[in-house]
C-alpha cells in the first residue's frame, strides 16, 4: 500500500518531462523562431499543402507580429507563394490587393512588415470569407456577373441588381433593408442562374454564386436568433470557399491567415458551429497543420488573472516554464505521446478565444504559440 503514491509520483514525473520536451522557448518577436522550432515546423509540412496561423482576437498586434514571422520563413525556406485571408472570397478572386482585406490587417502598424514582405516576394493575396466586405464588392458583383451572362444573350435582372447591391451595402443591416419578398428573389434568382449553361460550364461563378447564397442567408437571418446560427452558416461556406481555393490551385501552397477559432480542427459542441477548420479537413484531410497564436498578457487580462492562473494546474499557463518569454508548444506530438492531452481540460483565459474558457486545448491544434507582452493593434 505504502508503494502506490511513489508509483503515482513516478508517473507524474515521467508525464511531464514529456510536456516539458515539447515546450520550446521562441526569440523576441522580431526574429521569433529558433532554429529548434523551424524543425518542428518543417517536419510537419512536409506532407501538409496548407498552413493554418491562427490570431486570438483582431485587435491583437502582437499576434500579427507572430504570424509574421511564421510567413517570412515559410515563404523563404519553403516556398509558400500564396496566401489566404479571413476576407471577401469574391473581391479578392479578381483584385489580389490588401485594400480587400479587413483594416486591423490592411491598414494596422503591426502588418506593415507583412505586406512589404508579400510584395517584395510576389506572394498572391486570396480570400475565402463569404462576407462581401470590400468596396470592390460593392462596385463590381453585380457588374462582373452581367459580363458573365452577357456571354449567353442573357441580361441581368435590373430588381437583382439593385436588391444584391443593397444586401452587400448593408452587410447585417440588410434584415430592415430588404423585405421578406425580396429575399425570396434573391434566393430564387440566384438559383435560376446557377442553371445557366455559362455559369455551369465556371467553376469560379458556380462557387462565387453558392457563396452569395450563403451571403444572404448571412445577413438576413432573423433577429430573433442569436449569432450562433451566423457563426454555423459563414463557418461552413468559409471551409467550402478555402476547399474551392485549395483545389482550383493544386500545385501551389498556401498560407491560411484567420482568427484561431475558425481554424480549430474541433467540431466540439462547445464551438457553436465555428468550426471551418474542421471541416476543411473533412473535405482534405491530414493535408493542413494548424498553428494559434495567443497573447498572454493583453486586455482584458490583467497581470493579476495571469499570475494567478500560473498557479492553477489546471491552467494551460501552469504548463510554461515563464510568462515573461515567449513559448511554443508541439501539442500534435503532445498528444501523440500522451494521448490524454486530447481529452484534458483546461483554462486558458481565452488566450486563444474559442467559444468557452474551459476546453480540450490540445484537440484544437497542432501548435500553441505564446507570446509573453501582447500589444493591441494601432493605426496611423
Amino acid at each position: 500500500m505504502k508503494k502506490v503514491p511513489l508509483i503515482l509520483v513516478v508517473c507524474s514525473q515521467i508525464v511531464f518531462s514529456q510536456i516539458e520536451k515539447e515546450i520550446n522557448e521562441l526569440n523576441s518577436t522580431d526574429d521569433l523562431l529558433t532554429v529548434q522550432v523551424k524543425t518542428v515546423v518543417a517536419d510537419n509540412i512536409r506532407e501538409n499543402q496548407t498552413v493554418f496561423l491562427g490570431e486570438s482576437v483582431h485587435y491583437s498586434g502582437s499576434d500579427f507580429y507572430a504570424k509574421t514571422e511564421f510567413v517570412k520563413y515559410l515563404v523563404t525556406e519553403h516556398g509558400y507563394k500564396d496566401i489566404a485571408f479571413e476576407s471577401d472570397f469574391f473581391a479578392l478572386q479578381f483584385d489580389h490587393k490588401k485594400r480587400n482585406l479587413f483594416n486591423f490587417w490592411s491598414k494596422s502598424n503591426q502588418c506593415k512588415e507583412l505586406f512589404t514582405f508579400l510584395k517584395k516576394n510576389n506572394v498572391t493575396i486570396w480570400g475565402f470569407d463569404n462576407r462581401l466586405a470590400a468596396p470592390y464588392s460593392y462596385q463590381n458583383f453585380t457588374k462582373k456577373l452581367n459580363e458573365v451572362l452577357d456571354k449567353s444573350g442573357v441580361e441581368l435582372d435590373n430588381d437583382f441588381d439593385r436588391i444584391a447591391k443593397t444586401l452587400i451595402k448593408n452587410e447585417y443591416d440588410s434584415r430592415i433593408k430588404i423585405s421578406q419578398e425580396e429575399i425570396d428573389f434573391l434566393y430564387d434568382y440566384t438559383n435560376q442562374l446557377l442553371k445557366n449553361q455559362v455559369i455551369k460550364s465556371s467553376a469560379q461563378w458556380t462557387q462565387i454564386l453558392n457563396s452569395f447564397k450563403s451571403a444572404i442567408a448571412l445577413y438576413t437571418v432573423k433577429d430573433n436568433i442569436s449569432d450562433k446560427k451566423r457563426i454555423a452558416i459563414r463557418d461552413r461556406q468559409m471551409a467550402k470557399n478555402l476547399d474551392f481555393l485549395i483545389k482550383q490551385n493544386a500545385n501551389k501552397k498556401f498560407i491560411i491567415w484567420l482568427a484561431n477559432g475558425h481554424m480549430s480542427k474541433s467540431n466540439s459542441k462547445l464551438m457553436h458551429g465555428q468550426t471551418m477548420g474542421y471541416q476543411f479537413r473533412q473535405l482534405n484531410p491530414k493535408s493542413s497543420y494548424h498553428i494559434a497564436v495567443g497573447s498572454i498578457k493583453l486586455p482584458p487580462r490583467t497581470e493579476k488573472d495571469v499570475i494567478k492562473a500560473s498557479k492553477n494546474d489546471k491552467s494551460i499557463l501552469s504548463l510554461l516554464p515563464s510568462l515573461d518569454k515567449n513559448y511554443f508548444i508541439n501539442s500534435k506530438q503532445l498528444t501523440k505521446n500522451n494521448p490524454e492531452f486530447n481529452y484534458k481540460l483546461f483554462n486558458d483565459l481565452y488566450i486563444f478565444n474559442l467559444e468557452s474558457n474551459k476546453t480540450k486545448l490540445f484537440s484544437h491544434f497542432d501548435a500553441l504559440v505564446f507570446i509573453a507582452n501582447g500589444e493591441e493593434v494601432k493605426y496611423d
